[in-house]
């Protein structure tokens, strides 16, 4: 039973994509009649159907550009060829259809061919050694057309995948290019940019002037793309280890990671006289990089920027930091090597006469300035990762690093010293100190430096092989630790505390929003159940996040310690999201309260579909039910992949929707979707396609669930109508079956209902609610938040006003420009500018 829908799926594909297979075919043909008629195949498929400068030009095999494309260079290949063809290229198929997909792939295998034809011939021209060296090499790729047709697919895909394959793609390829620099790869390179634009001008054909829209990238997303760059500069390297011979400009910088493993016959020939000589020296020298012990010191350094890459895409700032520091760790070697040991007149293993000085400057120079630049990149990035969860944790994580380091030198130089009669000739504690750094440096380098400290014993070569490797250890653990959301000492017992009045019921509707990432908490005492505060600081503003965690008798005292707290920190308090209930407290503080949102409210006991004004809802649940779409109560770590990756592309598509970025604060993401607490609402089709997510944070009363919380509302661009309703309506239902008190829709940032002056305790100047009105209307095209309010109330619910309380009001504005850091904390002038004159 389950079978057969899996074979009939399989089977649609199949028979949606008869281009790709006719090219799969012609490569498992080909290869098979090579591996039959291995040698005189080789011969013909060299001379006369591969791709190169002087095949085309010098012999006029103008097809080349075709042929050269729809076979492997070796016959084993087609195993790996084969699956990528019918995945790629299957893909490209499917968005573009069949004939598109034809005249793409034709298209660019003769366009990007005759492009690198082009450049090659303008550097022989130019007298480039590179291009010189390789106007012969034959260069036999049917990925060349694939990977243009799937970058022009990418026109027709949705706002994430095409993201996702253009950036990702062009990373991939131009480090192919930097690394490697084999004409294959500049092939792709050119095939992508040429399917690119083949593939905007065939969507702008098909859609007009909408397709020429820029879609934006949540925080989530836009951290996915800068983990998967820093994970592609981290293969980067290893593409030269694989492929030693190349011609790319990063070239220089992939050689000082590999290990070149002697020769023990050139060892022995070397040293023969058994007396000391230079070549004796470099052949020792070289021989003591061979090992595990080398091997892993020049693979750790990637392993740590894997490490930090999966950091990044987690949102912590940690490996954003340790991702810059690996960088410019990279950039300074080779700087040393490449720039400073030539200066001052050591060897280099370029050689730099006969005119190739400047040639090699270039990549020197490129080897030196990507690091830096990927850095830059990374530093600039910072404002789209939340504040760290755990105070310090950046500090701290670089300070372990820097005692290991330490301690790590220490035991080394220690020992060696005991052991300094092992090493030839007997070293001093001098000797040591000016070769440790090299410890710690991949072998490449090592290779291509002359050595003076040489271990004779198993003891001292155990040592000198293994302490670069045990610090690089302990920083890919380190990482690990830092980058997971495991919480240590003080800072897991501050979130234990946390999560102990939450479940207490000493808290608001909103409240489990102290939990999520970014937030500091203040604690009234040492002792389990102390009231809490947690806050966030932002331009010097301490903005408590909704009400103080604690009994209702404990609140004044809450308000007026924390307010102590944050002035004795030199910073401004505010408690925003606060309810009227606490409005006696604020007075007796002499504070102020100015309403900034609506809560809205359903107490689930009195819900009823019934009546006149519920027909929409009743309407919308109708349909649901006649599409055969069902509602899943579920949560985030029980969603199948295929849920989750159609979870986070509904968030994509709905902010690539707006024009100003992803709002946070009060407003959750995907983020806090994983919270083993917070429940998911699916609607869910009858083929299993999620048609929209809401998300409800819990609120607690003596550790039961009293009541849900309306977060995160999605829904996919081109579901059917009342989605929305049907969800928020089947939750309510569900909380009145459990017994639940109430179901809050939450609030609409700087939205409003009409008036009611007995219900605030606080009424506003007319200059203030001005503000509000103004910053309201120009955020209401983008963020809707007046329409959401007013979709909430087809659910008939209470309006509780929420409140910003301050002390001082002449710090408003700063007040201001701090809570819109909150939300945005990507917000720029530019955006400023924008929304203020749609106002």
């Amino acid at each position: 039973m389950t079978l057969r829908p899996w074979l009939a799926s399989v089977a649609r594909w199949a028979q949606s994509i008869p281009f790709t297979w006719v090219i799969a075919g012609v490569a498992i043909v080909v290869g098979i009649l090579q591996m039959v008629f291995r040698a005189s195949l080789g011969r013909l498929f060299e001379s006369l159907l591969s791709l190169s400068f002087d095949q085309v030009v010098s012999q006029h095999h103008w097809f080349a550009g075709i042929t050269s494309v729809l076979f492997a260079a070796r016959a084993l290949h087609i195993v790996v060829l084969v699956p990528i063809i019918l995945i790629v290229l299957g893909a490209a198929e499917r968005l573009l259809g069949t004939w598109r997909t034809v005249v793409v792939y034709l298209t660019v295998a003769v366009v990007a061919s005759a492009l690198g034809l082009a450049l090659q011939g303008l550097g022989i021209w130019l007298q480039v050694i590179a291009a010189e060296q390789v106007r012969s090499m034959a260069t036999i790729d049917p990925l060349i057309p694939v990977v243009g047709a799937i970058l022009a697919a990418s026109a027709f895909a949705g706002p994430l995948l095409r993201r996702r394959i253009r950036v990702l793609g062009f990373a991939a390829l131009l480090m192919f290019v930097l690394y490697s620099g084999l004409p294959s790869d500049l092939y792709r390179l050119l095939a992508a940019v040429v399917g690119l634009l083949f593939g905007m001008f065939l969507r702008r054909r098909r859609d007009g002037p909408a397709a020429r829209r820029v879609t934006r990238s949540s925080h989530r997303e836009l951290r996915s793309l800068l983990a998967s760059l820093v994970a592609i500069t981290a293969v980067g390297p290893l593409i030269t280890i694989v492929s030693p011979n190349g011609f790319g400009p990063l070239q220089p910088l992939g050689l000082l990671f590999r290990d070149t493993l002697s020769n023990q016959a050139d060892i022995a020939s070397a040293c023969v006289s058994g007396q000391y000589s230079e070549l004796c020296s470099d052949a020792v020298a070289a021989a003591r990089l061979d090992g595990v012990g080398p091997v892993l010191v020049t693979l750790l350094p990637l392993v740590v920027l894997l490490v930090s890459a999966l950091g990044i895409v987690r949102g912590r700032r940690v490996a954003l930091w340790l991702a810059v520091a690996v960088n410019l760790f990279f950039a300074v070697l080779g700087l040393t090597y490449y720039g400073v040991f030539p200066a001052i007149g050591a060897n280099t293993f370029f050689d730099l006469s006969n005119g190739q000085f400047d040639q090699h400057s270039i990549s020197v120079v490129i080897s030196i300035v990507l690091p830096l630049l990927i850095a830059g990149l990374l530093v600039s990035s910072l404002r789209i990762f939340p504040s760290e969860f755990s105070a310090g944790a950046t500090p701290r994580f670089f300070v372990v690093v820097s005692v290991a380091l330490g301690v790590v030198a220490a035991v080394y130089l220690s020992l060696a010293w005991l052991l300094r009669a092992d090493f030839t000739p007997v070293v001093s504690l001098g000797d040591l100190a000016v070769d440790l750094p090299e410890r710690f440096m991949p072998v490449g380098f090592l290779t291509l430096e002359r050595a003076d400290v040489f271990p004779s014993s198993d003891a001292t070569r155990l040592l000198y092989e293994w302490v670069g490797p045990a610090f690089w250890i302990v920083v890919v653990i380190a990482a690990l630790l830092s980058i997971s959301r495991l919480k240590l000492g003080s800072e897991a017992n501050a979130s234990a505390r946390i999560r102990s009045l939450l479940y207490s019921g000493a808290t608001g509707s909103l409240s489990w929003m102290a939990t999520w990432s970014g937030h500091h908490y203040w604690f009234g005492g040492p002792e389990q159940g102390a009231p809490a505060v947690a806050y966030r600081v932002i331009n010097g503003i301490a903005i408590a996040t909704g009400e103080p965690l604690c009994a209702p008798d404990d609140r004044a005292g809450a308000l007026a310690d924390f307010a102590r707290f944050a002035t004795d920190h030199g910073w401004t308090p505010v408690f925003y999201a606060v309810s009227g209930e606490l409005a006696p407290e604020f007075r007796q503080m002499h504070w102020s309260l100015m309403q900034i949102a609506e809560e809205a409210v359903v107490e689930v006991a009195s819900f009823s579909l019934e009546g006149k004004k519920m027909q929409g809802i009743r309407t919308a649940i109708n349909k649901a039910v006649k599409l055969g779409i069902t509602a899943e109560w579920t949560s985030f770590a029980k969603l199948s992949a295929s849920q989750v990756a159609q979870v986070r592309d509904i968030s994509e598509l709905w902010v690539a929707e707006k024009d100003l970025p992803e709002m946070g604060f009060t407003l959750g993401g995907l983020d806090e979707l994983t919270d083993p607490d917070v429940r998911l609402m699916l609607a869910v089709d009858t083929d299993g396609a999620v048609l929209g997510v809401t998300s409800w944070l819990p609120s607690y009363r003596a550790g039961t669930v009293c009541g849900w919380t309306l977060d995160f509302m999605r829904r996919r661009p081109d579901s059917v109508n009342g989605v929305m309703e049907f969800l928020i309506a089947e939750t309510i239902l569900g909380a009145k079956a459990g017994g639940l008190d109430f179901v809050s829709l939450s609030a609409a940032p700087l939205a409003q209902g009409a008036p009611d002056d007995a219900a605030n305790p606080a009424r506003q100047e007319n200059a203030t609610q001005a503000l509000l009105s103004v910053l309201g209307r120009a955020l209401e095209p983008v963020y809707g938040f007046q329409s959401l309010l007013s979709f909430k109330q087809k659910f008939k619910p209470a309006r509780v006003p929420l409140y910003l309380a301050y002390a001082d009001p002449l710090a408003l504005p700063v007040v201001g420009v701090s809570l819109a850091r909150a939300y945005v904390p990507t917000f720029s002038a530019r955006h400023a500018f924008g929304f203020l004159t749609r106002s």
